[in-house]
């Protein structure tokens, strides 16, 4: 896939982000199980590695999207500069924790490693509440209220052993240890609301997976401090691997976000959260992720609980009641999640009704004001062209008229050359009479008065009003429908459909007339020997003040177009031979009779 590819397909890619994430947690959980085979020496390389080179690369992509945010000047490069310093923190710390637990052998406390372990909670804490500063006004305070309960459902059983286990320590000792799960719940706190928003209103791909792993930070630091309490931690520990999903989950974030700079005008790039609602990210992404790594931490602590038992009870029920906590917490998640989505999906589909509803009504309100701006906007130009088309007929009146003035005093009416010039002004009349019909059928809008109507009788009544050249032949089928329309704005269509037909034929010929049901639609086709209508104008005839006569609006078949269509019917035109279809809805003739008969 091709980067325009990409850019048009998001879901797509973070589809393919997640499933590569979920490769990764099963590739790290079948490593560590090899802790069943390997000894502390042994397990060491691995230990070591995973805890250098993953925490290493979160700290490279959060410097590299620091950057390249403030290079942008984007309002989130703040943020993440915290978030940056927090991830440093955390590394030094891990390397610190190495050095004393593998070239040392020894486990002070506090140490160092402690002093950067606590440092990097207030950094974490300041980026998540910058991060949701944009959307504190929309989140309830049950959504604050649920996640402080939550978070201190993990700050109480901790304090509580920590408290216990501090007798006889200095006031510095107690003031580090008691900081692990104070800050802990202090920074689990904005996650858990980060995360109800995002079941409630939705939030990008980047922003779920940080968020999780800001959720399994704050749990594992939990579990992390049972297992020190009991002093059953052990190099390999399902605790590390939990830490080990949480910056997995880190970095996937960073690179989902890194990807949107790109593209600075994205959407994504400079949101956090949606402001409409939306169910893709938390549905098809968070939902399979929490699933995933749900079972892969409980098979962990099972298999470490079967072969790494304690020798104290303690250590056995701490894990059991640790892996309780986590499946509660989760579960307590996701129902809250599903609960709100099914909620709001109920609310969706309401709001998608109504605004169905509306874009319906204005859709048809635009539509009428469109077609009255469209004729409006024509009769500037019609103006200029009926100035010119009506100057010749009126001329010709006029010259008529003044010859007429001049003539003899005892010429009579029925003298030969009066006749002939008032046939003239009657012909000028006419012409300027159909001209001013045309334009006033396509400007005025007014209400069909419909009546029950015999087609064959209608078109037959139309012809008469018609001078017929005597080299043209219309021919009307014997076969009659019945169709409810306004029989003058029928008329007018009919008229100008045979007129249009006769001067298509300069040599004279046919015009056949037939009248055909097709369902519940009556079809009538006027068929002409022509020449037939070049193709390049063919989607061009029922455009308004479109004409090829030297003489004309151009509004006639624009006219006819919106008269059938006020009928809701259509009306058709196509070549070999030329032949212009009306389609009316159609009245049975059973029903005909029973109206006839009333």
């Amino acid at each position: 896939m091709n980067k325009l590819e990409s850019k048009k397909n998001p879901a797509q890619n973070n589809r393919r982000s997640l499933i590569f994430l979920m490769l990764i947690l099963v590739g790290l959980t079948l490593i560590y199980q090899l802790r069943l085979f390997f000894d502390d020496s042994q397990f060491m390389w691995i230990s070591v590695t995973a805890y250098s080179v993953i925490p290493g690369i979160l700290v490279v992509l959060s410097i590299i999207l620091t950057i390249k945010l403030h290079k942008q000047k984007h309002f989130q490069s703040k943020a993440l500069l915290f978030f940056t310093l927090g991830a440093s923190f955390r590394f030094i710390a891990e390397q610190i924790w190495q050095v004393y637990d593998h070239v040392y052998d020894v486990d002070p406390f506090p140490s160092i490693a402690d002093i950067f372990y606590v440092g990097t909670y207030p950094f974490f804490i300041a980026f998540l509440f910058i991060s949701l500063a944009p959307i504190r006004k929309s989140i309830s305070k049950k959504i604050w209220l649920f996640s402080i309960i939550l978070s201190t459902i993990f700050l109480i059983p901790s304090i509580l052993i920590s408290i216990d286990n501090l007798e006889g320590e200095s006031s510095f000792s107690t003031a580090i240890a008691l900081a692990y799960p104070i800050m802990s719940a202090i920074q689990l706190t904005p996650a858990i609301v980060g995360i109800m928003f995002l079941a409630k209103k939705g939030a990008n791909f980047s922003w779920m997976l940080l968020l999780f792993g800001f959720l399994f930070i704050g749990v594992s630091d939990t579990f992390f401090l049972f297992t020190e309490i009991d002093d059953s931690y052990y190099d390999g520990h399902p605790v590390d691997l939990m830490f080990l999903y949480a910056f997995v989950s880190l970095i996937f974030s960073l690179k989902s976000r890194l990807n949107l700079t790109k593209n600075p005008k994205d959407h994504d790039q400079g949101m956090i959260f949606y402001e409409n609602i939306r169910f893709e990210t938390i549905n098809k992404f968070g939902i399979p992720l929490l699933v995933i790594i749900i079972s892969l931490t409980v098979i962990t602590f099972l298999i470490s609980t079967i072969y790494f038992t304690s020798e104290t009870k303690l250590s056995v029920e701490n894990i059991l009641i640790g892996v309780a906590i986590l499946l509660g917490v989760f579960v307590a998640i996701v129902f809250t999640i599903n609960k709100n989505l099914t909620r709001l999906v109920e609310m969706r589909t309401k709001e998608l009704e109504k605004q169905r509803d509306n874009l319906e009504t204005l859709v048809e309100q635009k539509s009428q004001e469109l077609v009255k701006s469209e004729r409006f906007s024509a009769i500037g130009e019609l103006s200029g062209r009926l100035a010119h088309d009506l100057r010749n007929p009126l001329s010709v009146m006029k010259m008529s008229i003044e010859l007429i003035k001049q003539s003899p005093a005892d010429v009579k009416i029925g003298d030969t050359i009066i006749t002939k010039r008032l046939d003239l002004i009657e012909k000028s009349i006419d012409r300027i009479s159909h001209q001013v019909d045309d334009v006033l059928d396509y400007v005025r809008d007014s209400p069909l008065n419909l009546t029950l109507i015999s087609l064959r009788s209608a078109i037959l009544n139309s012809i008469t009003k018609i001078e017929i050249p005597q080299d043209v032949k219309i021919i009307v089928a014997d076969s009659d429908l019945y169709v409810n329309c306004d029989l003058v704005k029928m008329d007018a269509v009919f008229i100008n459909l045979i007129i249009n037909s006769i001067q298509a034929m300069d040599q004279g010929g046919i015009i056949e007339i037939k009248i055909t049901p097709d369902g519940n639609d009556a079809v009538v086709d006027f068929i002409d020997s022509g020449s037939g209508i070049a193709e390049e104008l063919m989607e061009k005839i029922f455009e308004p003040l479109f004409t090829t006569k030297q003489k004309g609006t151009g509004l006639g078949l624009a006219s006819c177009k919106n008269i059938i269509n006020q009928h809701g019917g259509n009306f058709l035109v196509k070549n070999n031979p030329t032949t212009f279809t009306i389609r009316l809805p159609m009245i049975p003739e059973k029903q005909y009779a029973k109206l006839t008969q009333n």
